[in-house]
């Protein structure tokens, strides 16, 4: 146990991991000096019949407002008494303290004694980091990679044809009559939704087994199905209900993929279609490179994880769950991930309970760490551009998206987050990597996560474009040379 003396005492004492028991004594003086300071701030802001403001008897503003005023006291002292015990004490807490403030009186010339307790960063020595070394698959792309690529784009611009006959396939696009209940409760009705078979994403909905009700329907058949809103979305009206859908199919359509040549390449704004089959290929590497610099990044961590002993709490675990699938909601937007992929990462996140989880979170506090270290810093600018990124994705302005997350308090986990992310980078930096003969990332999920080539310059386009990271569209203008 640790003691320090100031004007007000405390003592801290250890209760478990992250854990700390601070015991507050406050001293008569300061109880009076801040019972006379708030009778002082009433007798001038509220007006008593018969005086002018500030010149009321104390003794009168004692009996109409004493409760007030204690209530207020109290506060206060709480407030004093524990920013100055973690100034004092140099802890870090990553929640709120806890205390009984039942159980705490406050009455002028008196000491007042309380404790609280309070969560704090797990302590602990950042092991040493420039001698680690990994090994991982080259970047590379392969053909089958960039195939799988091109696939994803020529769909992109494909022709809806109506299906005359046969049932309806993966990958069609239906439009449905469908009407969502939750219960017995009706919660949306849409006469003709359109909806791509295999996507899961009906709006803003996921869907849970509406694909398979659909194939092999023709116009006119009924389906039923479930539905239920992404877990990282957040105010939807909707969130939390277990959703029935039912369905009638009014049209069908299927896409008819146009061939790979020079008018493919036109269409995305290429001479030639050597230029877009080498543009695709650059992109995919650029994509499968990102890939593995994660990779490096959680290799590394997980050697440093290995030499770190940090003890973690079961509720600190529990409730920094929420705070680590907005952390790879965040991530996953930055990428411009399907609505369906992040949905499942987001939901994985907050279903774990176990080491796994732990080891996160663990590896966050290294991160931290690492932080602390490095002094790292981010500039606003940064900041703003990651925040104009989302907006891209989201379909809305930056400016509306900043006040967004500004108002609901995630302007700062953004904030953190990218702290994070700049402190994984500068482990990567630092660690030696060698490349080992592991395959490359299957094609089906480089051709999903891939970045499309320059688009006609359409106004929404044009200003997804302008949110870009700077590193991003010299790229682009690069292979437009």
């Amino acid at each position: 146990m640790t003691e320090t003396t100031t004007a007000m005492r405390f003592s801290v004492e250890p209760i478990g991991p992250c854990r700390k028991r601070i015991k507050v004594t406050i001293p008569p003086e300061i109880v009076t000096e801040e019972f006379d300071k708030s009778y002082r701030q009433w007798t001038r802001s509220v007006p008593i019949p018969g005086f002018r403001p500030g010149k009321a008897p104390r003794k009168l503003v004692e009996k109409r407002f004493g409760k007030q005023v204690a209530v207020e006291v109290k506060q206060s002292l709480l407030d004093n008494a524990y920013n100055e015990a973690i100034k004092e004490n140099k802890l870090s807490p990553i929640a709120d303290p806890e205390v009984d403030l039942e159980k705490v009186s406050v009455e002028p010339s008196q000491a007042v004694d309380f404790d609280f307790t309070v969560t704090v960063k797990p302590e602990f020595d950042l092991p040493e980091f420039h001698a680690i070394q990994v090994s991982v698959p080259s970047a590379a792309p392969t053909d089958e990679e960039v195939d799988g690529a091109v696939l994803a784009l020529r769909k992109r611009k494909a022709t809806l044809r109506p299906v005359k006959k046969g049932g309806v396939e993966n990958g069609d696009v239906v439009t449905i009559k469908v009407k969502g209940t939750a219960g017995e409760k009706e919660a949306f009705q849409h006469e003709g939704l359109p909806y791509e078979v295999g996507s899961r994403m009906l709006a803003d909905l996921l869907t849970d087994g509406l694909d398979e009700a659909l194939l092999g329907k023709d116009v006119g058949a009924t389906v039923t199905a479930k539905a239920f809103v992404p877990p990282h979305v957040e105010n939807h009206p909707l969130a939390g209900a277990d959703l029935a859908l039912h369905a009638e199919i009014v049209d069908l359509k299927r896409p008819e993929l146009p061939e790979v040549d020079d008018q493919l390449a036109e269409a995305y704004d290429f001479k030639t279609k050597d230029e877009f089959l080498a543009f695709v290929r650059e992109d995919v590497a650029r994509h499968k490179a990102g890939e593995r610099d994660k990779m490096v990044e959680d290799l590394a961590l997980a050697q440093l994880l290995q030499k770190t002993a940090i003890d973690l709490p079961d509720d600190l675990i529990r409730k920094e769950g929420d705070e680590i699938a907005r952390r790879v909601a965040y991530e996953l937007q930055l990428q411009g991930k399907p609505e369906e992929e992040i949905a499942k990462q987001v939901a994985e996140v907050r279903a774990r309970r176990s080491e796994e989880s732990a080891n996160e979170l663990k590896m966050w506090f290294l991160l931290d760490k690492l932080v602390e270290k490095e002094k790292i810093l981010v500039p606003e600018t940064e900041v703003r551009e990651a925040v104009a990124q989302i907006a891209a994705y989201q379909g809305q302005s930056p400016e509306q998206m900043y006040v967004l997350l500004r108002d609901s308090g995630r302007l700062s986990s953004l904030r953190n987050h990218l702290k994070v992310k700049k402190a994984r980078a500068r482990l990567r930096s630092q660690v030696k990597v060698t490349e080992s003969g592991a395959p490359g990332l299957p094609a089906e999920a480089s051709a999903k996560a891939g970045a499309p080539p320059k688009q006609p310059k359409k106004k929404s386009e044009a200003e997804a474009e302008a949110a870009e990271p700077a590193k991003k569209k010299a790229t682009k203008k690069k292979a437009e040379k």
